[in-house]
């Protein structure tokens, strides 16, 4: 997995000619995550939001997968969010706040919410399909503090 990740991002500066620092800093910082989430088993015991899964079966032999977060019990800012899991593959794992714009949370904001998906290749029932995410959230609170949080499937 780790060969596929370095091979995928070698490929992405090749393709790209960049050399732009903040790029590089980004896929440092994927990188890391990943890493970090890879030693993670469990999920930190109170989350300031709810997280909520759900698998879908499409046509083309793929399992698209979401995570869903929302309900924050208090505004939470400058949200990165990362989700891996335990399949191979050879896409990204998505993620909010890396490589894009960090999101807020606002409690009595609505909509409020953050969607983050992916793909798997899977060819047989959904019933079958068993697939654990771990999830890293990283924010700040209105007192600026940094929190890093996990969630993490039982699947």
């Amino acid at each position: 997995m780790k060969k596929i990740i370095l091979v995928l991002f070698i490929s992405i500066i090749l393709l790209t000619g960049c050399t732009d620092q903040k790029l590089v800093k980004q896929k440092e910082k994927y990188v890391s995550y990943i890493q970090k989430l890879k030693t993670k088993n469990n999920s930190t015991k109170e989350l300031p939001f709810k997280i909520e899964t759900r698998y879908d079966k499409l046509t083309n032999n793929e399992i698209r997968y979401q995570v869903i977060i929302d309900d924050v019990k208090e505004d939470i800012y400058n949200i990165e969010a990362i989700v891996i899991h335990n399949k191979q593959t050879n896409d990204v794992f998505p993620t909010i706040g890396i490589f894009d714009e960090k999101q807020d949370l606002l409690k009595n904001k609505k909509p409020s919410g953050i969607i983050l998906v992916g793909y798997i290749d899977y060819q047989q029932d959904i019933k079958d399909f068993k697939c654990k995410l771990k999830v890293l959230i990283k924010y700040e609170t209105k007192d600026e503090k940094i929190h890093e949080v996990y969630y993490v499937t039982k699947k």
